[in-house]
C-alpha cells in the first residue's frame, strides 16, 4: 500500500509538468505565420530607420526617442490639439504616442467616422508640421481607463470572446472576433500607413504597436495566444505597415520576443511549435501607486484620507527600476539586440470613483520631481526609447471613462488638464535638455560594471555609471555619465563625491568634490568629456542642463556653452591650466600636476573658461530656478532636417528662458511664446543676431554677444479680462417620466446592453395596483452602479454598488463572482397607494462605465443597469411588468455623448426663472430637474488670438449632475461622495467668443439640498503658481474676489520673427 502511494505521489509532479508543457505548446498556435513573415524589412528600409541594442538610427543618426502619450479623443475640441502638442515640443519631447480608439470611430457595426475631432489624418499631418515622431498604437485593445478598453459597445454585445478570453482568463482563439479586429485594422491602418517615415519623406510614424498588455505568460503561466499576435501582425503588414512592429508587455515578462532563428526549421509537430515575436520588445513600467488607488486585487484597511498618506518609499523605486537592463537582456534573442524600450513609463496615476482624493492630491503625493527621477533611473538602465504616460491626460468628456475613471483624466500629468505646464514638466524638461544636447554620445553607452571612478560620502546617492562607446571630440576618450539619485536615509542634501582620475602624466589621483542634491532628486553628472574648445572636463558635480555648440566660422573661433543652476556648492574639475573670467565669483583649487577644480558663487551670471593662452571659449551660464523652469531649446531631428533640406546637428539652434511656454518654428524662424502676467521679458540665446526690427536689449546678467532680451507687450492688455463670468438668463424644466417611450423587458435577460443603452443612465419602470394591506412593502434592488428610486412621483431612496475589490459586486476590475450579493432593500410602504389605485415605480440607474477587459480579466460584460428588482408585501398574485427606456447609442454620432435620459435635448417645457439653482436648491421629490444658464467669454473676441483664460465650472452640493456645454456632454458630477471632482474644465475650443455660451445641468438628488450648501459658478483657475504645481487654490464660498490676492491663470501669446 505504501509503495502504491509513493508511486501515485511520483506521478503527480510528472502529470503537472506534462500539463504545463501541453499548455505552453497549445498557446503557440497553428496559424502558418512566422516571425520572419512579419519582420521589418531592413534591406529595403534600413537606410531610413534601423536599430541595434543601443538605440534607433534615423537616416543613420543615433536617435533618442523621448515620447509623451497623447489621446486626441480626450480633447473634444480639435482646435486645441495643436496648442497642446506644441507644449510637448516645448517640454522637450521629440515624439508622441497615440492610442487610436476603435469605439470612438465606430459607433455602429460597419460605420466608421473620421471627421472633425476624429480626423486622425489631420492629427498625423499636424505631427509632421510640428516635427514630432509618432508611435502609433491602434489596439485593437488599448486599455487606457476608457469604456470597454476601446472596443466598440456594439461589439461587446455580441456573442464573441472579446480578446479571445474565456471567463477564467485563459484564452481560446475566436475566429469571428479576429475578423472584427481585422476590419478595424483595414480601416485605420491605411491612414497611418500614409504617414510612415518609410513611405513619406516627411512622414512621422516610426513604429506601430500591436495590441496592448498582451501577456504571453502571466506569472509564468501561459495565457497569451501566439495566433492572436500572429494574425494581427500579418494584417498590419497586409495593410501597408512597413515600419517596425512593437509590443507593450504589461511588465518585463518577455512576451512575444522575436526569435527569428527558430523559423529556419519549421515544424507541424505539436511539441515543436514555434513562438512568435515582434521587431521591438516593449513593456509598461508603473511602479508607485497612490495609497487608496493601488494596483492591487483587494482593498482592505487602505488609507482614504490623502492628508494621512505616507510618502512613497525610495526602496520601491529601486526595486522596480534598477534591474531593468539585466532582466530585459536575459530574455535573449532580439530582446538582447534591440533598444530597451518602455512604451508606457509612469507619469502620474488615475483616480477612481468612491475616492476621497483629487488629482491635486495625487500630484502632491508624487511631487514635482518624481517623473524626472523615474526618467533618470531608466536611462541609467540603458533605456533610449520611452514614452511618458500620461504627459497630458485630458478629459473623459461625455462617458468616455470606464468604471475606473471619472470626468477628469488630469492624471497629475506634466501638463495639467486645463493646459498648465507644471513643475513636474519643467524638471523633466531639464533632463530632456541634457540628454538631447549630449545625444551624440549619450545614445550609445555601456554600463560600467567594475570599479566606477566616482563614489559618495553617503549611501543611497550614487546609482551607477555608463560609458559612451562614441568618443568625445575624436580624442579617444569615452564620456562617462554618472547617475546620481538622492535616496539616502539621512536625507542630506549636501555630500562629497570621491573622484579617481589618472592624469596625463600617468599618476592616479583621488580627490574630493562637493555636491548638492536635494532628497528625492536626481541628475546625470558629466565626466571625462572634451569640449569642442579642447578643454577636458574630468567631472562636474554641478548639473549641466544644456549644452550649446557654436561651431567656428571665418571670423569666429566658435564656442561651447553650458547652462547650469546657481550652485554655490558644486564644482567642476578640469585637466590643465585654465583661465576664468566673467561676472560670477570663481575659485580655483589645484590638485596634483594638472587638475583644477573650479567653483562659483554670487548668484546668476556667466563665466568664461579656456585653456591658458587659448582663444576658444567655454561659457558657463548660471540661471536661477525660475529661469531654469522656463528654459527651452530648439532641437532639430535628423528626419525633419533631411525633409526640409537643413543640415542636422545635435545642438540646439535657439535657446530661451523667461516665459513658461515656447514653441520654435524652425521653418519660419518664429518664436511663439505664452507667458503669465508676471513674466515681462524673454531672453533668447542665438548664434545669429535677430533682425533689426525686433526691439532687443542686452541682458545685464549675461552681457554676451549671443544673448538678447526682449520686452513682452501683450500683458498690458490683461486688465481687460474678467475671470468670473456672470451666469445669466436662467431657465428650468422638469422631466416627466410618463412622456418616455417604454418597452417591456424581462430582467433576467438584462436589457441595457441588448438595447444599446450603454452611455449614462438606463430607466426602468413597473406599474401595478394594490389593495389596502397592513403589510410592510419592500423593494429589493440589485443594479450597477447607482440607482435612484421614485415611487408614485416621490423619492424613495438610492444607493451605490461599486467595489475596488476583485470579484465583489460592482468590482472595478475583474469579473463579478458574487453578483447576487449587490442588492439593497427599501421600505416603500409610505409611498404606496392602498386604495386599489395604480402605483408607479421608476428606477433610474447610472452606470459608471463598462470595464476594460484588462490583463487576464474577462470583465467587459460585467452587469450593467438593473439586475433584479423584487417587491414584497403586496397581495398574492400582484402582477409586475418591468419596462425599460434609454438612449440607443448606435443612433449617435459619437456613442459617449448622452446622459441616457431621452429628453436631454428637449427645447419644450423650459420656464424662465428669476432665481438660480444657487438660490432654489434641490428637491429630491422633483426627480430630474434641468437648469440652463448663459455666460459671456471673459476675453473680448478682438483679443482671442493673444489672450487665453481657461475656465472651469465649480460645483458643490450633495446632488448629481450631468453637464452640457454648448450642447456637448462634458462631465459628470456626484456630490454625495461617489466622486471627489468639483472643478470641471470648460474646454477652450468649445467656448464661443462672439456669442453667449450655454450650460445645461441635469440635476437630481438623494436628499434635500439647501441653497446655502450649493455652489454653481464659472470662474478661472486660481492655482498654485508659487510651486508651479497647477493645483487649485480653493476660495471660500462667501469670499469676495476683491478681498483676496489670488489671480486666475491667464496666458498671453506673442510671436517673434527672429530673422
Amino acid at each position: 500500500m505504501i509503495a502504491e502511494f509513493v508511486t501515485v505521489l511520483g506521478i503527480i509532479p510528472t502529470g503537472l509538468v506534462a500539463f504545463y508543457v501541453w499548455l505552453l505548446q497549445s498557446r503557440k498556435g497553428t496559424l502558418p505565420i512566422t516571425t520572419t513573415d512579419c519582420a521589418y524589412d531592413r534591406n529595403k528600409y534600413g537606410q531610413i530607420l534601423n536599430w541595434d541594442k543601443y538605440c534607433l538610427y534615423i537616416h543613420g543618426n543615433p536617435t533618442l526617442i523621448f515620447s509623451g502619450e497623447f489621446h486626441y479623443w480626450r480633447l473634444p475640441d480639435r482646435s486645441r490639439w495643436e496648442n497642446i502638442i506644441k507644449k510637448y515640443r516645448a517640454g522637450g519631447f521629440n515624439c508622441i504616442r497615440i492610442y487610436f480608439h476603435w469605439g470612438f470611430h465606430n459607433p455602429d457595426e460597419g460605420i466608421y467616422k473620421f471627421d472633425d475631432n476624429r480626423d486622425v489624418d489631420y492629427l498625423l499631418n499636424l505631427c509632421e508640421k510640428l516635427g514630432l515622431y509618432v508611435l502609433a498604437a491602434p489596439g485593437p485593445y488599448i486599455c487606457t481607463e476608457t469604456q470597454a478598453g476601446g472596443f466598440p459597445y456594439w461589439l461587446a454585445a455580441k456573442d464573441l470572446k472579446i480578446r479571445h478570453m474565456n471567463f477564467t482568463g485563459f484564452k481560446k482563439y475566436d475566429k469571428n472576433f479576429a475578423e472584427y479586429e481585422k476590419e478595424w485594422f483595414e480601416v485605420i491602418l491605411p491612414i497611418i500607413a500614409r504617414h510612415q517615415i518609410t513611405e513619406k519623406s516627411d512622414g512621422c510614424v516610426i513604429a506601430l504597436q500591436i495590441e496592448n498588455k498582451l501577456f504571453e505568460k502571466y506569472r509564468k503561466i501561459p495565457f497569451g495566444l501566439h495566433d492572436e499576435m500572429r494574425f494581427l501582425c500579418k494584417v498590419a503588414r497586409d495593410c501597408g505597415i512597413t515600419v517596425p512592429l512593437f509590443t507593450n508587455d504589461n511588465n518585463e515578462s518577455g512576451s512575444f520576443v522575436a526569435k527569428p532563428e527558430y523559423d529556419i526549421n519549421p515544424s507541424n509537430n505539436f511539441f515543436n511549435r514555434k513562438s512568435f515575436g515582434l521587431d521591438l520588445y516593449g513593456f509598461d513600467k508603473y511602479l508607485l501607486f497612490v495609497p487608496s488607488d493601488s494596483s492591487v486585487l483587494f482593498y482592505f484597511n487602505i488609507e482614504r484620507d490623502p492628508k494621512k498618506w505616507k510618502p512613497w518609499e525610495t526602496k520601491d523605486v529601486v526595486k522596480a527600476l534598477d534591474n531593468i537592463e539585466k532582466v530585459v537582456r536575459s530574455f535573449g534573442h532580439d530582446a538582447a539586440k534591440s533598444p530597451i524600450f518602455i512604451p508606457e513609463l509612469q507619469g502620474g496615476w488615475y483616480t477612481s470613483y468612491k475616492s476621497d482624493h483629487t488629482f491635486d492630491d495625487v500630484y502632491n503625493y508624487y511631487g514635482d520631481r518624481f517623473t524626472r527621477i523615474v526618467y533618470d533611473s531608466v536611462l541609467a538602465q540603458g533605456c533610449t526609447m520611452l514614452s511618458i504616460y500620461m504627459t497630458y491626460g485630458g478629459t473623459n468628456w461625455g462617458t468616455l471613462g470606464d468604471i475606473d475613471g471619472y470626468t477628469s483624466y488630469d492624471y497629475s500629468a506634466c501638463i495639467r488638464e486645463f493646459g498648465y505646464m507644471s513643475a513636474r514638466l519643467r524638471n523633466l524638461r531639464l533632463g530632456f535638455l541634457f540628454t538631447r544636447s549630449f545625444s551624440d554620445v549619450f545614445a550609445k553607452t555601456e554600463r560600467v560594471k567594475k570599479n566606477p571612478n566616482i563614489t559618495a560620502s553617503i549611501r543611497g546617492v550614487f546609482n551607477l555609471q555608463r560609458r559612451a562607446i562614441i568618443d568625445s571630440g575624436g580624442q579617444g576618450n569615452a564620456v562617462v555619465f554618472t547617475f546620481l539619485r538622492n535616496f539616502s536615509k539621512t536625507k542630506n542634501s549636501q555630500f562629497q563625491l570621491f573622484v579617481n582620475y589618472m592624469e596625463a602624466q600617468g599618476d592616479t589621483r583621488s580627490f574630493v568634490m562637493q555636491c548638492y542634491l536635494s532628497y528625492k532628486s536626481s541628475f546625470i553628472a558629466l565626466g571625462n568629456y572634451i569640449t569642442s574648445t579642447g578643454l577636458k572636463l574630468i567631472f562636474s558635480s554641478v548639473p549641466i542642463h544644456l549644452r550649446i555648440l557654436h561651431p567656428p566660422s571665418e571670423n569666429d573661433t566658435g564656442r561651447e556653452i553650458w547652462i547650469v543652476p546657481v550652485n554655490n556648492i558644486g564644482e567642476f574639475a578640469f585637466e590643465g591650466e585654465i583661465d576664468v573670467d566673467g561676472n560670477l565669483r570663481s575659485s580655483i583649487k589645484k590638485i596634483g600636476h594638472s587638475i583644477n577644480i573650479v567653483s562659483f558663487s554670487g548668484g546668476i551670471g556667466f563665466a568664461r573658461i579656456k585653456h591658458a593662452g587659448d582663444s576658444k571659449d567655454l561659457y558657463i551660464l548660471a540661471l536661477d530656478s525660475d529661469s531654469l523652469g522656463t528654459l527651452h531649446a530648439a532641437f532639430d531631428e535628423p528626419h525633419w532636417a533631411q525633409a526640409c533640406n537643413r543640415s542636422f546637428t545635435y545642438s540646439p539652434s535657439i535657446v530661451s528662458w523667461g516665459t513658461q511656454n515656447v514653441y520654435f518654428d524652425l521653418e519660419n524662424n518664429i518664436v511663439e511664446t505664452e507667458y503669465g502676467e508676471d513674466e515681462k521679458e524673454i531672453t533668447i540665446l542665438s548664434l545669429r543676431k535677430p533682425s533689426d526690427h525686433i526691439r532687443i536689449n542686452s541682458n545685464l546678467a549675461y552681457p554676451l554677444p549671443f544673448i538678447y532680451k526682449k520686452k513682452l507687450v501683450v500683458g498690458d492688455k490683461s486688465s481687460a479680462v474678467y475671470t468670473t463670468p456672470e451666469l445669466i438668463n436662467w431657465s428650468t424644466r422638469v422631466t416627466d417620466f410618463s412622456d418616455f417611450e417604454w418597452q417591456p423587458i424581462d430582467l433576467k435577460n438584462g436589457g441595457a446592453i441588448e438595447n444599446n443603452y450603454t452611455s449614462g443612465h438606463v430607466l426602468y419602470r413597473t406599474q401595478f395596483s394594490t389593495v389596502k394591506t397592513d403589510n410592510k412593502i419592500e423593494l429589493v434592488v440589485n443594479m450597477r452602479h447607482r440607482c435612484t428610486i421614485f415611487v408614485n412621483g416621490k423619492f424613495a431612496g438610492g444607493h451605490t454598488t461599486f467595489n475596488k475589490n476583485l470579484f465583489f459586486p460592482g468590482a472595478k476590475n475583474g469579473p463579478e463572482l458574487f453578483t447576487s450579493l449587490g442588492g439593497n432593500k427599501y421600505d416603500i410602504t409610505a409611498f404606496i397607494n392602498n386604495n386599489e389605485e395604480n402605483n408607479t415605480v421608476v428606477i433610474l440607474v447610472d452606470n459608471f462605465g463598462i470595464s476594460r477587459q484588462s490583463v487576464i480579466y474577462n470583465d467587459v460584460r460585467n452587469p450593467r443597469g438593473l439586475i433584479s428588482a423584487k417587491i414584497s408585501g403586496l397581495q398574492h398574485g400582484t402582477k409586475f411588468q418591468w419596462e425599460i427606456c434609454g438612449v440607443d447609442v448606435r443612433n449617435l454620432e459619437i456613442p459617449f455623448t448622452t446622459s441616457g435620459i431621452p429628453d436631454e435635448h428637449d427645447e419644450i417645457g423650459w420656464i424662465e426663472s428669476n432665481i438660480s439653482i444657487n438660490e432654489y436648491g434641490v428637491n429630491p421629490n422633483e426627480g430630474i430637474r434641468w437648469w440652463r444658464f448663459k455666460f459671456k467669454h471673459p476675453v473680448d473676441s478682438k483679443y482671442k488670438e493673444i489672450i487665453k483664460v481657461p475656465l472651469r465650472l465649480v460645483l458643490f452640493g450633495a446632488f448629481t449632475s450631468y453637464i452640457f456645454l454648448n450642447g456637448i456632454l462634458i462631465g459628470r458630477y456626484y456630490g454625495n461622495g461617489d466622486c471627489s471632482q468639483h472643478d470641471f474644465y470648460l474646454m477652450d475650443g468649445l467656448l464661443n467668443f462672439n456669442d453667449e455660451n450655454q450650460i445645461i445641468l441635469m440635476i437630481y438628488s438623494w436628499e434635500q439640498v439647501f441653497s446655502k450648501d450649493i455652489i454653481v459658478e464659472a470662474r478661472g483657475w486660481e492655482i498654485d503658481e508659487v510651486n508651479k504645481s497647477g493645483n487649485v487654490i480653493r476660495i471660500p464660498k462667501d469670499a469676495d474676489d476683491s478681498d483676496n490676492d489670488l489671480k486666475s491663470w491667464i496666458i498671453m501669446r506673442e510671436k517673434i520673427k527672429l530673422y
